[in-house]
């Protein structure tokens, strides 16, 4: 192919990846007059959920099918909504506290953030501290959503993370759904729908989304972001469809990288050595003190984990020295099984904000027993 016939945009704020279910379904509820107020998108980080729904903002402010059918793309409003700068659109995501001052968020440094979003929106927005939906953020959208369209039909806030608002921040967007206004539409986007209170999920139309398969990622990655076929395949398939961590795994260097960490937490279990773990633990180069490091990571070792258990199972060698080595040294099956689901399902783990260095230490010692006695010496 030559390079002339390769589409190197950036795939966009408000465009699809396999969505034409979930998208049909929203038009229809449109049409019919069936749409709530208040909307659920959940499913695994990755899955396209802020993308649908700045897409259904697109759609019911665009000035081209007067709210009744899926967004052109083209008119002025669409561009705003996919530019993130839609008077009538609000996104808000989880910030860390140093992000506020006087106790509202930083205008200027939210710009920055909007403005690295625009220019690559399909990485999610990483902190190394603490981020969380604070009180302040609920105010000002409850502020907003008792005024009148500036522009548009209908304001629209989108919530991303939405099971990361504090306690009392909860409690306020609580009362605001309490009392639903027709020009108002608000959608949450969550992994984990079991973190949002039960009076605030009573209140939601639900809609849940599933990932793009690695293969659908592995073309993105080629003819959007030109990356070639080979390292494509390698960081979806390893990403397993979210296409945010895949290019991360794309970036120079950042695969082979994690890949050395994995293999050095190989060498470190097979020597059942607690120092060398928590050697790694300390490492401020390490995957362990960065979120989206540490998810890189930990799709590169629940990729290396299911080799081991692949060659348990087939007793056929992976022609990996240290995957053939550890799986020469598992004692428990059973246990490599359940360490195999925790590592690919460590997304649950990752948005409760939990401490990514007792997360690891957590992890390494449940792999360190798969390998049974003298686990620990």
């Amino acid at each position: 192919m030559s390079t002339a016939a390769v589409d190197i945009r950036p795939l966009g704020l408000t465009e699809l990846v396999d969505k034409e279910v979930q998208s049909s379904m929203l038009v229809s509820a449109m049409v019919r007059g069936r749409l709530g107020g208040t909307l659920l998108f959940h499913g695994p980080d990755g899955s396209g959920k802020s993308s649908l729904a700045l897409w259904l903002a697109s759609a019911l402010n665009c000035a081209k099918n007067g709210g009744q059918g899926a967004a052109c793309g083209q008119c002025d409003s669409c561009r705003k909504v996919a530019a993130l700068g839609h008077p009538d659109v609000f996104w808000s995501f989880p910030l860390p506290g140093s992000y506020y001052s006087a106790g509202v968020p930083d205008e200027g440094k939210l710009a920055q953030l909007y403005e690295r979003k625009r220019a690559r929106p399909a990485r999610a927005i990483e902190f190394a501290e603490k981020a969380e939906h604070h009180l302040a953020s609920v105010k000002m959208i409850r502020a907003e959503a008792g005024r009148s369209c500036y522009e548009g039909r209908r304001k629209v806030f989108v919530l991303t993370h939405a099971d990361r608002l504090r306690q009392e921040a909860a409690n306020a967007l609580l009362k605001l759904l309490e009392e639903p206004r027709e020009n108002v539409a608000i959608v949450l986007c969550t992994s984990r729908p079991s973190g949002l209170l039960p009076t605030i999920l009573s209140r939601c139309q639900r809609l849940r989304l599933t990932r793009p398969s690695p293969a659908t990622v592995a073309q993105l990655l080629t003819g959007r972001y030109a990356m070639g076929e080979s390292a494509a395949r390698r960081a979806a398939a390893v990403a397993e469809g979210n296409l945010s961590v895949a290019l991360g795994l794309g970036e120079d260097g950042v695969l082979e990288a994690q890949r050395e960490w994995v293999d050095k937490t190989l060498a470190a279990l097979l020597e059942r050595s607690d120092n060398l773990i928590l050697a790694l633990l300390d490492d401020r180069k390490g995957p362990f003190y960065n979120r989206g490091d540490f998810e890189r990571y930990a799709g590169l070792l629940a990729a290396a984990m299911r080799d081991v258990l692949l060659v348990c199972v087939t007793g056929r060698p992976a022609g990996e020295g240290r995957i053939d080595a550890f799986a020469g040294q598992v004692a428990d099956s059973r246990k490599l099984i359940k360490l195999v689901e925790r590592t690919v399902n460590l997304g649950d783990s990752l948005n409760r904000n939990v401490n990514l260095r007792l997360l690891g230490w957590s992890l390494l010692n449940e792999a360190k027993e798969v390998l049974g006695e003298g686990a620990g010496k």
